[in-house]
Protein backbone atom coordinates (compact mmCIF):
# COMPACT_ATOMS: atom_id res chain seq x y z
CA UNK A 1 0.00 0.00 0.00
CA UNK A 2 1.46 3.35 -1.02
CA UNK A 3 1.31 6.38 1.24
CA UNK A 4 -1.40 7.80 -1.04
CA UNK A 5 -3.46 4.63 -0.58
CA UNK A 6 -3.13 5.00 3.19
CA UNK A 7 -4.29 8.63 3.09
CA UNK A 8 -7.19 7.79 0.79
CA UNK A 9 -8.24 4.95 3.06
CA UNK A 10 -8.13 7.26 6.07
CA UNK A 11 -10.08 10.12 4.47
CA UNK A 12 -12.35 8.17 2.14
CA UNK A 13 -11.98 7.41 -1.53
CA UNK A 14 -14.51 9.60 -3.23
CA UNK A 15 -13.20 11.28 -6.34
CA UNK A 16 -13.00 14.77 -4.82
CA UNK A 17 -11.35 13.56 -1.62
CA UNK A 18 -8.95 11.48 -3.65
CA UNK A 19 -8.07 14.51 -5.72
CA UNK A 20 -7.62 16.62 -2.59
CA UNK A 21 -5.40 14.01 -0.96
CA UNK A 22 -3.32 13.71 -4.14
CA UNK A 23 -2.89 17.49 -4.43
CA UNK A 24 -1.97 17.75 -0.75
CA UNK A 25 0.54 14.92 -1.12
CA UNK A 26 2.02 16.65 -4.19
CA UNK A 27 2.35 19.92 -2.30
CA UNK A 28 3.96 18.33 0.76
CA UNK A 29 6.37 16.24 -1.33
CA UNK A 30 6.99 19.03 -3.85
CA UNK A 31 10.78 19.12 -3.77
CA UNK A 32 11.18 15.39 -4.42
CA UNK A 33 8.50 15.41 -7.12
CA UNK A 34 10.14 18.49 -8.67
CA UNK A 35 13.44 16.59 -8.77
CA UNK A 36 11.74 13.69 -10.54
CA UNK A 37 10.06 15.99 -13.07
CA UNK A 38 13.29 17.93 -13.67
CA UNK A 39 15.09 14.63 -14.32
CA UNK A 40 12.55 13.80 -17.02
CA UNK A 41 9.98 11.64 -15.24
CA UNK A 42 6.71 12.08 -17.13
CA UNK A 43 3.91 13.77 -15.21
CA UNK A 44 1.68 10.82 -16.03
CA UNK A 45 3.97 8.52 -14.02
CA UNK A 46 1.69 8.88 -10.99
CA UNK A 47 -1.25 10.94 -9.81
CA UNK A 48 1.13 12.82 -7.49
CA UNK A 49 3.47 13.72 -10.36
CA UNK A 50 0.53 14.90 -12.43
CA UNK A 51 -0.84 16.99 -9.57
CA UNK A 52 2.60 18.52 -8.97
CA UNK A 53 2.98 19.26 -12.67
CA UNK A 54 -0.35 21.10 -12.58
CA UNK A 55 0.77 23.06 -9.51
CA UNK A 56 4.14 24.20 -10.83
CA UNK A 57 2.95 25.04 -14.33
CA UNK A 58 0.19 27.34 -13.11
CA UNK A 59 0.64 30.96 -14.11
CA UNK A 60 1.04 32.03 -10.48
CA UNK A 61 3.76 29.45 -9.75
CA UNK A 62 5.67 30.35 -12.92
CA UNK A 63 5.53 34.06 -12.02
CA UNK A 64 6.99 33.18 -8.60
CA UNK A 65 9.90 31.46 -10.34
CA UNK A 66 10.44 34.49 -12.56
CA UNK A 67 10.44 36.82 -9.56
CA UNK A 68 12.92 34.66 -7.65
CA UNK A 69 15.31 34.41 -10.61
CA UNK A 70 15.13 38.17 -11.25
CA UNK A 71 15.77 38.90 -7.56
CA UNK A 72 18.86 36.70 -7.73
CA UNK A 73 20.21 38.61 -10.73
CA UNK A 74 19.65 41.96 -8.98
CA UNK A 75 21.16 40.73 -5.70
CA UNK A 76 24.22 39.22 -7.38
CA UNK A 77 25.01 42.51 -9.08
CA UNK A 78 24.46 44.61 -5.95
CA UNK A 79 26.47 44.96 -2.77
CA UNK A 80 26.80 41.96 -0.48
CA UNK A 81 24.26 41.97 2.29
CA UNK A 82 23.92 39.83 5.36
CA UNK A 83 20.79 37.75 5.00
CA UNK A 84 19.21 34.58 6.32
CA UNK A 85 18.87 33.25 2.76
CA UNK A 86 21.28 30.82 1.17
CA UNK A 87 24.24 32.70 -0.34
CA UNK A 88 24.08 33.18 -4.10
CA UNK A 89 26.56 31.94 -6.68
CA UNK A 90 27.48 35.53 -7.47
CA UNK A 91 30.19 34.80 -10.07
CA UNK A 92 27.91 32.37 -11.89
CA UNK A 93 24.92 34.72 -11.85
CA UNK A 94 27.05 37.62 -13.08
CA UNK A 95 28.40 35.51 -15.93
CA UNK A 96 24.98 34.10 -16.86
CA UNK A 97 22.74 37.02 -15.89
CA UNK A 98 21.31 37.62 -19.37
CA UNK A 99 20.56 33.94 -19.94
CA UNK A 100 19.02 33.70 -16.47
CA UNK A 101 16.79 36.72 -17.12
CA UNK A 102 15.73 35.29 -20.48
CA UNK A 103 14.88 31.97 -18.85
CA UNK A 104 12.83 33.76 -16.19
CA UNK A 105 10.79 35.55 -18.85
CA UNK A 106 10.28 32.46 -20.99
CA UNK A 107 9.12 30.39 -18.00
CA UNK A 108 6.59 33.04 -17.00
CA UNK A 109 5.27 33.88 -20.46
CA UNK A 110 5.27 30.55 -22.32
CA UNK A 111 1.81 29.46 -23.39
CA UNK A 112 2.24 25.79 -22.56
CA UNK A 113 5.71 25.20 -21.12
CA UNK A 114 7.08 21.71 -20.76
CA UNK A 115 6.87 20.50 -17.18
CA UNK A 116 10.53 19.47 -17.15
CA UNK A 117 11.62 23.03 -18.03
CA UNK A 118 9.51 24.54 -15.27
CA UNK A 119 10.75 21.96 -12.75
CA UNK A 120 14.39 22.71 -13.64
CA UNK A 121 13.79 26.47 -13.32
CA UNK A 122 11.93 25.94 -10.06
CA UNK A 123 14.79 23.93 -8.60
CA UNK A 124 17.20 26.56 -9.82
CA UNK A 125 15.23 29.32 -8.08
CA UNK A 126 14.32 27.62 -4.81
CA UNK A 127 16.71 24.72 -4.11
CA UNK A 128 19.55 26.04 -1.93
CA UNK A 129 21.76 23.16 -3.09
CA UNK A 130 21.29 24.13 -6.74
CA UNK A 131 23.52 25.93 -9.19
CA UNK A 132 22.08 29.38 -8.38
CA UNK A 133 23.47 29.19 -4.87
CA UNK A 134 27.03 29.19 -3.53
CA UNK A 135 28.42 25.73 -2.86
CA UNK A 136 31.77 25.83 -1.02
CA UNK A 137 33.09 22.59 -2.54
CA UNK A 138 31.86 23.28 -6.07
CA UNK A 139 34.76 24.21 -8.35
CA UNK A 140 32.87 24.86 -11.59
CA UNK A 141 30.01 26.99 -10.34
CA UNK A 142 29.76 29.11 -13.49
CA UNK A 143 29.64 26.17 -15.88
CA UNK A 144 27.21 24.31 -13.60
CA UNK A 145 24.82 27.28 -13.66
CA UNK A 146 25.25 27.75 -17.41
CA UNK A 147 24.49 24.06 -18.02
CA UNK A 148 21.41 24.15 -15.81
CA UNK A 149 20.06 27.21 -17.60
CA UNK A 150 20.76 25.56 -20.96
CA UNK A 151 18.92 22.39 -19.87
CA UNK A 152 15.84 24.42 -18.93
CA UNK A 153 16.01 26.45 -22.16
CA UNK A 154 16.32 23.25 -24.20
CA UNK A 155 13.35 21.68 -22.44
CA UNK A 156 11.31 24.79 -23.29
CA UNK A 157 11.78 24.12 -27.00
CA UNK A 158 9.44 21.12 -26.74
CA UNK A 159 5.71 21.70 -26.38
CA UNK A 160 4.06 20.93 -23.06
CA UNK A 161 1.35 19.09 -25.00
CA UNK A 162 3.48 15.95 -24.77
CA UNK A 163 3.58 16.01 -20.96
CA UNK A 164 0.05 15.05 -20.11
CA UNK A 165 -2.05 12.08 -21.21
CA UNK A 166 -4.65 12.79 -23.83
CA UNK A 167 -8.09 13.25 -22.43
CA UNK A 168 -10.95 11.64 -24.23
CA UNK A 169 -13.47 14.10 -25.56
CA UNK A 170 -17.02 12.83 -25.10
CA UNK A 171 -18.90 12.35 -28.35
Amino acid sequence: MTSLDHLEAQFGSTRSRSSLVTRLYAFLHGPSLDADLAAGVRPSASPAHLARADQITSSHARHQVRAALKRAVVAANGPRRKTVHAPLNRPGIRACGDALSQLAERIATADNPRVQAVAIARQLAFDGTGALFFQPNQKRSVSRLRNTIQAAQSALTVSGDFDRPRREIPA
